[in-house]
């Protein structure tokens, strides 16, 4: 696809309206013949915020690196819910669950082919679906999981005994920090927290150092942004030094001599509570975990600034399935209330091993997992060759909807919901591709009345492609025997393709 076409000039073609048109009427037609229409659709939606996704990626700058990042999760997990969904209206739960995938294959195909439809439909606006762009996708779905799977890897940790349910002492790692949130002395409780503010000041200054914070400002504001850092490194500098001294002159209140002359017990009860140590503790953390990424990626890379740049960014979508997982606990208990009799006691389950939050976090690792596999095999595609540079969004659209029409006629729907994906599947593809092509010819303005005329002409060729195949069918069956009835539409459907290539050529 042209790179130099915005995405309101791409909404704005014949050519891309007709490919969306012709998408949603056949994903219509599949929903609907195939008894899946709530399934389709979710896959449908999954394949146009994958083309979202891709077409955000297809452009440079943080925003949209973080819209595409942030869009992956949502991608994932909509497809495989589209997926389960369309299993279970075609009878193939059961055997999903069970393991026998063969059974739901043809059910995949169909949830598969929508998204695919989809997905291509969506990619026909503004740049198109490109190798680099999908790469981008894909490297911001690895970045997802990776977040996210960490994460879910530390509420296994914490939920180990859960998990393995062998009798063993039980191992609280937050037993490691009680002396410090929860102290049993007035000395310790003094020096704790004291030791809690120098840590938290000089994780901050250490964050200062290495974070490009000045560099990632506007250029308007570098030179302000720049002084409230140089303050508040001086006050961190600050924090450090009387932290030390007053840490330092707790040390002697563990004399009974000192607790009797100073109000010892009485400041201590003060700087005891847990809520700012918690504070202090959590600053301190999150300032040491962002200063050693940004010394590592300086290391790695030699560029902070331009590093950070592009791995922030990437970043949202795992972080955002975090922050939501931690805080969506009554919700996630009623969405497993609300499943499915065959499905709900798996998952009752794993909410009692994993957590709410594990069990939120494990469901959307899973779920990029699938993904991740669907975009390496469309980067493969695309790396070979077997998916055309020239029109790629009208060649998805119209091998997705190939895909649910062969889905369909290899069971027991009707011929002609068949012939008529065929039909759009072709239209989608040709008027992509011709749209293109007269678009690089001509340019964005002179290609709209040529590429209306091509519309026209994709449309009626189809149509009359359809007919004959109807026809086509309607001769064979009269002369056939009934167990020929299938043969007579394969035949059918090879004539209408047949007839459509001579016609195109």
């Amino acid at each position: 696809m042209s790179h130099d076409s915005s995405l309101g000039a791409g909404a704005s073609r014949p050519a891309s309206l007709t490919v969306a048109l012709a998408v949603g009427v056949g994903l219509i037609v599949a929903g609907v013949t195939g008894g899946a229409a709530a399934g389709v659709a979710a896959t449908a939606a999954a394949g146009v915020g994958l083309g979202v996704a891709t077409l955000c990626r297809a452009h440079d700058g943080p925003a949209a690196t973080a819209v595409g990042s942030a869009l992956t999760p949502v991608v994932a997990l909509v497809g495989v819910a589209g997926v389960v969904r369309v299993a279970a209206e075609r009878g193939g739960l059961d055997g999903l669950l069970g393991g026998e995938f063969a059974a739901v294959l043809p059910a995949v195909a169909l949830a598969v082919g929508a998204g695919v439809a989809a997905f291509g439909a969506t990619g026909t606006l503004g740049d198109g679906i490109g190798e680099v762009a999908l790469r981008q996708v894909y490297r911001s779905a690895i970045v997802t999981a990776t977040v996210i799977g960490l994460a879910f890897g530390a509420v296994l940790v914490a939920r180990f005994d859960a998990l393995d349910g062998l009798s063993t002492p039980a191992f609280a790692p937050g037993a490691l920090l009680d002396p410090v949130l929860s102290p049993g002395g007035p000395t310790m409780s003094l020096v704790s927290f004291f030791g809690l503010v120098v840590a938290a000041a000089l994780a901050g200054r250490w964050a200062l150092s290495v974070l490009p914070v000045v560099e990632l400002a506007p250029r308007a504001r570098r030179e302000a942004v720049g002084q409230v850092v140089d303050r508040l490194d001086a006050d961190c500098r600050v924090a450090v030094k009387y932290g030390v001294v007053a840490a330092s002159a707790s040390l002697p209140t563990a004399l009974p001599v000192v607790r009797e002359a100073l109000p010892v017990v009485a400041v201590a009860a003060f700087v005891a509570s847990t809520g700012p140590r918690v504070v202090l503790l959590s600053l301190a953390a999150a300032a040491a975990t962002l200063a050693l990424a940004g010394r590592l990626l300086q290391a790695a890379a030699g560029d902070t600034a331009a590093a950070l740049g592009r791995i922030l960014p990437a970043t949202v979508g795992g972080v955002g399935v975090v922050v939501v997982a931690v805080g969506t606990e009554d919700a996630v208990r009623g969405v497993v209330d609300g499943l499915p009799s065959a499905v709900r006691p798996v998952a009752v389950g794993l909410l009692d091993a994993l957590s709410p939050t594990g069990l939120v976090l494990g469901v959307v690792v899973g779920a990029l997992g699938a993904l991740i596999a669907a975009l390496t095999a469309f980067v493969v595609l695309l790396a070979v060759d077997l998916v055309p540079t020239r029109g790629s969004g009208g060649a998805l659209a119209g091998t997705g909807l190939a895909a649910c029409a062969v889905v369909l006629g290899l069971g027991a729907a009707p011929a002609l919901a068949t012939f008529v994906l065929v039909g759009l599947g072709v239209v989608a593809w040709d008027v992509s591709d011709r749209g293109v092509a007269a678009r690089a010819d001509l340019g964005p303005r002179s290609a709209t009345s040529i590429e209306a005329v091509h519309v026209v002409g994709s449309v009626a060729v189809a149509a009359v492609g359809v007919g004959v195949a109807w026809v086509s069918l309607g001769l064979v069956g009269a002369v056939a025997l009934p167990d020929g009835a299938l043969l007579g539409a394969v035949a059918a459907v090879a004539a209408a393709v047949i007839l459509l290539g001579v016609l195109r050529a």
